[in-house]
């Protein structure tokens, strides 16, 4: 396939690249995805009260779904659960160009976790200093950036069948409001990666990005199943999701929830709102790290699959029909 071919050698030159992109060609292609939101028909992606790309998208039914964990500057897991053979001998970057697959990101792109502990030690020593010298920055940037330039050619590629979600780290400007917190976890990362784009980026592409954020999708829905970010909080309904940018509560409890936080029922009759009757329905989403390959949560309806250390994936046709022993497999295993 041509067109696959083309596209696997400018993701392979995205994920061998050892320094950030500028400011100027960042800010063109997330420009043309945003574009790209407006025009994706509302059987799809329906408009909100504002007539702007809604909360929700739906995906394609009777194909499998590539499901893939908080990727947190991990381009090597996006690269490889894209490239690996998984049906009958076909890539989901086959099965994305035919159109006869989807992948749903859950979210969170920015902000390197455990693996790379020791590296923000050192850029926050380099962030104290004003960035006069940032190689451990930079090299966290690179992971950031250069993965997000790989979910912008993806969806532009495939605006159809490739779906990333806002997560609780979406948030370029590490305000507070609009459903956002600030993030700081091993030292000050979201004011660190703030102060980075607007020094290295320019503030015209800073401003792109902080509007691409707020364009992002909170759902997925699929056939018998829903992909979040976090487990929703409480139940939400169709239109709720759909008009998640008129309600900071939305956007907050689809993307923060902490583990034993969320009202009882909620993920059931979320799952109500979208499935009425049917039984068997499942909700998957990350944000909190597991301990092995997945954690069950809600009584079993909401399936958390987020590995920090491990590269993981859920593949899945039908939520009734879903075995995560199965379904859910390291990367590497596909």
């Amino acid at each position: 396939m041509e067109t696959t071919s083309a596209l696997l050698a400018q993701l392979r030159r995205l994920l061998d690249e050892g320094a950030p992109p500028g400011g100027g060609e960042l800010k063109t292609q997330l420009q043309e995805c945003m574009d790209i939101f407006t025009r994706l028909p509302a059987k799809i992606r329906p408009a909100d009260f504002r007539g702007l790309p809604g909360g929700l998208v739906r995906l394609r039914r009777s194909v499998p779904t590539l499901i893939l964990p908080d990727l947190h500057g991990r381009r090597r897991l996006l690269f490889d659960a894209l490239t690996q053979s998984v049906m009958n001998e076909e890539s989901f970057l086959d099965l994305l160009e035919i159109g006869s697959g989807n992948v749903v990101c859950v979210g969170d792109a920015f902000h390197g976790e455990a693996p790379v502990k020791e590296r923000w030690s050192d850029a926050y020593d380099e962030f104290l200093d004003g960035f006069k010298h940032r190689e451990a920055m930079d090299q966290e940037m690179t992971d950031n950036l250069r993965l997000l330039q790989m979910i912008l050619l993806l969806t532009i590629h495939y605006p159809e069948n490739f779906f990333f979600l806002k997560g609780n780290h979406e948030n370029i400007a590490n305000e507070l409001g609009e459903g956002n917190y600030p993030f700081r976890k091993f030292v000050n990362e979201g004011e660190m990666v703030k102060y980075w784009s607007t020094l290295f980026l320019g503030q015209e592409c800073f401003e792109v990005l902080y509007g691409y954020e707020k364009r992002l999708p909170l759902v997925a829905e699929g056939d018998g199943f829903l992909v979040t970010h976090a487990e929703p909080s409480r139940v939400f309904s169709v239109e709720e999701i759909i008009d998640a940018y008129k309600d900071d509560d939305v956007i907050y409890g689809l993307t923060w929830t902490d583990n034993d936080v969320s009202e009882p029922g909620s993920v059931a009759g979320t799952l109500e709102s979208f499935f009425p009757g049917e039984e068997s329905t499942i909700c998957f989403g990350g944000h909190r790290p597991t301990g092995g390959l997945y954690a069950l949560r809600a009584e079993g309806r909401y399936i958390q699959i987020n590995n920090p250390v491990n590269h993981i994936a859920a593949v899945v046709s039908r939520g009734g029909e879903f075995d995560p022993d199965e379904q859910i497999v390291r990367i590497d295993t596909l």
